[in-house]
């Protein structure tokens, strides 16, 4: 019980934040861009969060405020990225309906397609796909997603990449 109320009270916290920020943003667009530097951050966290969370209403309200689609966390790693790892397909389809570049690559080269197939989201990795992104990328250990199949020996999502590879 106690564990299922601090996570209510954290995703509660984070949506306030987040529309806290929302807010924020929209009222300081006047301001030089080196005072908006630790909003920025703020805002690309707390859409990094949402969409890895799953809170589409957020990302959408986020969108519509003018958050950059593309933007990335501390780490490099992008709204789709947290959203495919996590399977929050949704998420996945309505960042891909804004335009997203779905061959972004985080710090360790890793790409939103790398990620699901790491973590086996094969309904994730079919909407990738059919939005171009590329079986060939190779991450900083030269890895492709064919290859992170290959290892998981996961036979339906090797054949669904190679498909796409020809």
């Amino acid at each position: 019980m106690r564990r299922i109320n601090h996570k209510i009270i954290s995703s509660l916290l984070v949506v306030f934040l987040g529309s806290l920020m929302t807010l924020s943003f929209a009222a300081e667009e006047g301001s030089s861009e080196s005072e908006n530097a630790p909003d920025e951050k703020m805002q690309e966290l707390n859409f990094y969060t949402a969409a890895k969370e799953g809170r589409l209403s957020q990302v959408k309200a986020m969108l519509s405020s003018g958050m950059n689609v593309n933007s990335k966390n501390a780490a490099g790693r992008t709204a789709l990225m947290g959203a495919a790892y996590n399977g929050n397909r949704s998420i996945v389809k309505e960042l891909v309906a804004d335009g997203v570049d779905v061959n972004l690559a985080d710090e360790q080269g890793k790409t939103a397609l790398m990620l699901a197939v790491a973590n086996k989201r094969m309904d994730i990795v079919e909407v990738l796909l059919n939005a171009g992104a590329d079986v060939t990328l190779a991450d900083k250990k030269e890895k492709t997603a064919i290859i992170m199949a290959e290892k998981a020996k996961n036979k339906k999502l090797l054949k669904m990449l190679e498909a796409a590879a020809e």
